[in-house]
Parts: structure tokens; sequence; C-alpha cells
């Protein structure tokens, strides 16, 4: 907490040490890592979402490249702003929004090509 100067929000902050976390244990282990398909299922109301799509979706997911998946799950899942994804990235603007395009778009694809469940 001490090394919070205030230049951006909390939680951006926040984000960025949590960030740099993952990035150094995926290093240690040489693995990527992809979304907890649990944590996705506890946000929703399991009534309303289908588990086969949830499925799919992970799936998907894991498919795409890390940049895009990260910033994919960063902006649409946890709710950050291009802007505060790209702090907590420490990447350009552009670059954050190119992502999540590229992802969003190869997300709609690949799931479409899957079909319904």
């Amino acid at each position: 907490i001490r090394s919070f100067r205030g230049e951006a929000r909390f939680s951006t902050w926040l984000y960025r040490i949590a960030y740099n976390c993952f990035r150094e244990d995926a290093r240690r282990r040489k693995e990527l890592v992809g979304v907890d398909e649990k944590q996705l299922q506890a946000e929703h109301d399991p009534r309303t979402v289908d588990p086969g799509l949830v499925h799919d979706l992970m799936h998907a997911l894991s498919l795409l490249p890390l940049h895009e998946r990260t910033a994919v799950v960063l902006c649409c899942q946890n709710g950050l702003s291009h802007d505060e994804a790209a702090r907590v990235l420490d990447i350009p603007l552009g670059t954050v929004k190119t992502n999540v395009l590229r992802g969003r778009e190869k997300l709609k694809r690949t799931l479409a090509a899957w079909g319904p469940n």
C-alpha cells in the first residue's frame, strides 16, 4: 500500500499488482493459464446461464492468444475500461482496443462454427 502514489485508481493499481504476480507465476511454470470456469459461473445466476455455453466459451477463450484473452477477460468479464486495462497491462490504449476487438471477433466466429449446444 505504501507504493500507491494515487496516479491511477486504486483498483487499477491493484489489478496491475495481480497481473504482475500472474505473469511471474506463468513464467516460472512456463505455462499459460486461462480464465477459471468456476469463477465465471459464480458471477452469473446458474438458472440463466447454460452450462454447455459456459464450457464452450471457456474453451473458445483458451484458444485465443494470451494478449487477446487477457484483454477480453479484463474488459469484458472484469469490467475494466480500455484505459484501465492499458494501465494494468502497461500497453498502449489502442493495443488494448485492438486486442479486445480481435478477441471478441474470434470468439464469435469460433462459437458460431461450433453451432448450438
